[in-house]
């Protein structure tokens, strides 16, 4: 019969009171640091995105609008849209960004209330995921306005125009 092969003893030798409150302080701080970064991060990218995004077109919902609506007029131009069809599809999509803005424009009064909830004395769960299924509730709706309203503006050019539409998009933006 062959000797036990020896190992190390199954319980880790305890670290001193001391290092394992140090380690429990190093450990809260750097969830506390965290906490408080990430989001001052995560802020500063969406920033930085949308301002290059508007790229010297301010920062308004009128600009953003007027930027895409130019971008939408050129891609039209390049597939032959008539001056009619141009301003149908202007008029529609018109319509269709309106919901879309207003939800961006209410962002603020939303982040503006999810920070007074997690700040609460007393994290209120139920309340938060009112919040949250309250903005999703909006997001759906004002999503489907404009899935709507992009099917509105692609029966007004004729089939031959969104094949065309399709390959500009695909040599810009990659096959979707």
């Amino acid at each position: 019969m062959s000797d036990p092969i020896p190992t190390p003893s199954s319980s880790p030798r305890a670290a001193p009171p001391r290092r394992r409150w140090l380690a429990g302080v190093a450990l809260a701080a750097a969830f506390v640091a965290g906490g408080v970064t990430l989001p001052v991060v995560v802020a500063s990218a969406q920033d930085a995105a949308m301002g290059s995004m508007m790229s010297g077109h301010g920062r308004d919902h009128a600009a953003m609008h007027a930027m895409v609506m130019a971008h939408v007029s050129k891609m039209l131009d390049e597939v032959g849209a008539s001056a009619d069809q141009k301003s149908k599809i202007e008029a529609i999509l018109h319509d269709g960004f309106k919901p879309m803005m207003t939800l961006h424009g209410d962002m603020a009064e939303t982040h503006r209330a999810l920070h007074d909830l997690l700040i609460a004395p007393t994290i209120d769960r139920r309340a938060l995921e009112q919040l949250r299924a309250a903005e999703i509730a909006k997001l759906d709706q004002a999503s489907r306005g404009m899935t709507q309203s992009l099917a509105d503006a692609a029966e007004v050019l004729r089939p031959d125009q969104r094949a065309k539409l399709a390959s500009l998009i695909a040599a810009r933006h990659g096959p979707s």
